[in-house]
């Protein structure tokens, strides 16, 4: 049996650890998936915002390249078997008066120029580029070298337009973060401008993120001038706590999922000790009302034998003892059969009662006239009433408490015992106490006096008759007069009962 039950335990607990450890292992996932979804969410504002504040900066007047007409050219130089390299060339050209004249209105034609532009583009040797520039006046040029295979996947256009941005409107750190400030509210950030010593040309934003449980962060990098390499870095918070809040109902069902199983092994824990306990006290009842009933069968035995010679039954003393012996034998079987029964019954179904109401002092008063005291014993009682002691309750459960506790309090002490009664009745609450001076119970024990078949350690090698009924059968008795029962005790100086009833 304990080889089973702590098979049982092992198992429970090591189901418990591992859909924990699986709990923890898919909130943890959860949480990275929350926290990218979130990153792609601040990523995307924070790309808004960078449109915004250059649609902000494009209002303003362009200052170099506005004033003629922009081009951009690009060469590829073979420098190796497997390396290209593309020469960029932006700048900004106004037509020269000998090459093209005015108009009559005098104003520039451009829809001419950009025919040249778009033919000399699609014969772009160097001859015919240089020609073009000597034919124009050159407002300003610049020229990059960047290192891609191929212009497919770039947008050209868009790189020359973010580098005229650059030129007529310079990027205002401070305007951006105002702009970011009112988009991503109440999350923290830091932003700064960089130029970046890797020369892998990057066009296109890019988020990095760190992944930490309690400070998830995330880095932004905005290519504003990428052909000069210029960089707006984005450092930003993501608050645990607006993750966690996502996370609601998965930590809630989690939670609750952990402690209903929790709960469910503290409870298959907590059966399996009571049933353990119920099997101890099985065991030990039965080895107790072994020992209890064969007292009484031996006296009863020994009775018979007497009776059965002839002899002896002429002494008329020793008939007397032997018959009063006999009784008393009797009684006590009688009294164990009683409280079984009444135990028993009351498992199954509850007490029932006889209200009525009595004057409890007579009922006291009553028990201690028919009180039963062993030979050797020195009993003294002291009672004491408040005046009206007019109860209602069933008087019959209430003598049987009262005498439970008068036999607790003779049976557990020396040879002499004082015994002090107190029958209060005030404010709709009866209070009885049942003192004595006796044995006392363990500190340890208190809390399971009340318990069925339980008895003290120190009563154990003392050879005293009992069950472990008596006490537990008063609270019975109490708990249906919707009572409570207490104990105070101090071993070898005494013990205490009280009883409150509501009137």
């Amino acid at each position: 049996m304990e080889r089973r039950i702590r098979i049982v335990w092992g198992l429970s607990i090591l189901a418990m650890l591992l859909i924990t450890i699986g709990q923890g292992y898919w909130l943890i996932n959860q949480y990275k998936y929350v926290n990218d979804e979130r990153a792609h969410e601040l990523y995307d504002d924070i790309l808004k915002t960078a449109k915004l504040n250059d649609s902000i900066r494009s209002l303003k007047p362009e200052r170099v390249l506005g004033k003629g007409h922009a081009f951009y050219n690009i060469k590829m130089t073979q420098q190796g078997p497997n390396k290209i390299v593309n020469t960029l060339v932006l700048g900004a050209v106004s037509l020269k008066d000998s090459a093209i004249g005015s108009s009559r209105s005098g104003i520039e034609k451009h829809i001419d120029l950009n025919k040249m532009v778009d033919s000399i583009r699609r014969n772009s040797s160097n001859d015919s580029w240089t020609r073009y520039i000597a034919t124009h006046k050159v407002l300003y040029k610049d020229s990059f070298q960047i290192a891609f295979p191929t212009f497919a996947t770039v947008n050209l256009n868009l790189l020359v337009e973010l580098y005229r941005l650059e030129v007529s409107s310079p990027f205002s750190l401070q305007r951006f973060d105002s702009l970011l400030t009112l988009k991503v509210k109440n999350i923290p950030f830091t932003t700064k401008l960089e130029i970046s010593k890797d020369t892998t040309f990057q066009w296109e934003p890019k988020m990095k993120q760190t992944y930490t449980l309690l400070h998830p962060k995330l880095e932004v990098r905005y290519p504003y001038n990428p052909l000069k390499h210029q960089f707006l870095v984005v450092d930003v918070d993501v608050m645990p706590h607006v993750l966690l809040v996502r996370m609601g109902w998965q930590l809630l069902g989690s939670i609750c999922l952990i402690l209903l199983l929790g709960l469910c092994l503290w409870l298959q824990i907590k059966t399996i000790l009571k049933q353990k306990r119920i099997d101890e006290l099985r065991k030990s009842f039965v080895n107790t009302m072994i020992h209890e009933l064969k007292r009484p069968v031996q006296a009863l035995k020994m009775c018979v034998s007497f009776l059965n010679d002839k002899i002896l039954r002429t002494d008329e003393k020793a008939m007397d003892e032997v018959i009063r012996d006999s009784m008393s034998e009797l009684d006590n079987l009688s009294a164990y059969l009683s409280k079984l029964r009444d135990m028993t019954r009351a498992d199954d179904e509850h007490t029932q009662l006889v209200i009525r109401t009595f004057d409890l002092k007579e009922v006291v008063e009553k028990l201690l006239r028919l009180c039963h005291i062993s030979e050797g014993k020195q009993v003294s009682v002291e009672t004491h009433y408040s005046e009206n002691i007019l109860v209602t309750a069933d008087p019959i459960h209430i003598a049987n408490m009262i005498s439970n506790l008068i036999e607790n309090s003779i049976k557990y002490s020396e040879e002499s015992v004082h015994i002090t009664i107190n029958c209060d009745l005030r404010d709709h609450l009866l209070t009885l106490r049942v003192a004595d001076d006796g044995i006392g119970v363990p500190i340890a024990e208190q809390g399971r006096v009340f318990d069925k078949f339980y008895r003290a350690s120190n009563v154990n090698g003392r050879s005293l008759p009992g069950i472990g009924l008596g006490l537990s059968y008063v609270k019975l008795l109490v708990e249906s007069h919707h009572g409570t029962i207490s104990l105070i005790s101090q071993p070898g100086k005494g013990t205490e009962v009280s009883i409150c009833i509501p009137q």
